[in-house]
């Protein structure tokens, strides 16, 4: 009786080690189970376009809104603006940062009591920005033209004479428009090109000619960059000289003076008391010296 009841107990424990064995390995599968009901569900419930249609939805409102963006005459326009005039457009962005944004922060930051002051300082701002991009497109415009016109008569002169050689004009010269002006730098730029264009471009020619082209597009920028190196100062010292008229007569804004602490009354009755006990003291000291120096007198006689 013994014997089988240990056997019975034996064969229950190694039944139930068997059932247990791994529980975590049974955990697992019946949640891999879980989960698979689950996708089944809803994989049937939205057919799977739910999170395609989602991403489809951004990419067509993104793409829509840049759409929009670039393609506006606003934005395009002002590329023209800083492309033809680099040095105006820096200042226009200068308004902008100077104009808007910084007077909004000024007046963003805390404290009721400078209220006054952090108006004048986002008048002060605005009307630096408004005065360095009326300077600058007043001042560089007639120098940014004059580059514009000779890099265009450059470029249509060559371009001529490049699409005669790719056409096989015998005449290379026939219908090209005359330069203005010449510079011996810009010749020898466009001479180069001449000759490339005359060959069969290799990976090297391909290179050259890239490289040339940068090369005049630098030459340009750099040449209208010379009337901001040039109107620097003048720009600064006017700035600082209109300003104060500008915040007057324009925004109506001056600086208000400082005004001076009042005097307290304690302090001023302690300065007097100070000064009647230093007088005080003062004529006792003259007459101690007064009576010293009769009294040495009186014993030399």
């Amino acid at each position: 009786m013994k014997i089988n009841a240990i056997k019975y107990d034996t064969t229950l424990r190694q039944g139930s080690s068997t059932v247990h064995k791994d529980p975590q390995n049974f955990k697992e599968k019946e949640r891999a189970g879980l989960c698979g009901k689950n996708v089944n569900e809803d994989k049937n419930k939205f057919s799977g376009n739910f999170t395609g249609k989602s991403e489809v939805a951004a990419s067509v409102l993104n793409n829509t809104f840049k759409d929009k963006i670039f393609g506006s005459k606003i934005y395009n326009g002002l590329l023209r603006f800083a492309e033809d005039h680099n040095v105006a457009g820096s200042a226009l962005m200068a308004l902008f940062l100077a104009g808007i944004l910084r007077p909004l922060t000024i007046m963003a930051l805390p404290g009721k009591k400078d209220k006054d002051d952090k108006i004048y300082a986002s008048g002060h701002s605005m009307a630096s920005g408004v005065i360095g991009f009326v300077a600058s497109t007043i001042i560089t415009s007639p120098w940014d033209q004059g580059v514009n016109n000779i890099m265009d008569n450059y470029k249509k002169h060559y371009e001529k004479i490049i699409e005669n050689i790719k056409n096989g004009v015998s005449d290379i010269n026939k219908d090209v428009p005359s330069l203005k002006y010449k510079f011996p730098l810009l010749d020898k730029k466009y001479g180069r090109l001449v000759e490339l264009a005359k060959q069969t471009l290799d990976k090297d020619g391909k290179i050259e000619k890239k490289a040339l082209l940068r090369q005049l597009d630098a030459m340009k920028l750099y040449m209208k960059n010379i009337t901001d190196w040039a109107i620097a100062i003048p720009r600064s010292i006017l700035t600082i000289a209109l300003i104060p008229p500008i915040l007057k007569y324009v925004f109506g804004m001056e600086k208000k003076p400082k005004v001076a602490p009042k005097p307290n009354p304690t302090n001023e009755n302690t300065q007097k008391t100070e000064k009647t006990t230093t007088t005080v003291k003062n004529a006792g000291m003259d007459n101690f010296m007064k009576k010293s120096s009769t009294d040495a007198k009186g014993g030399a006689q």
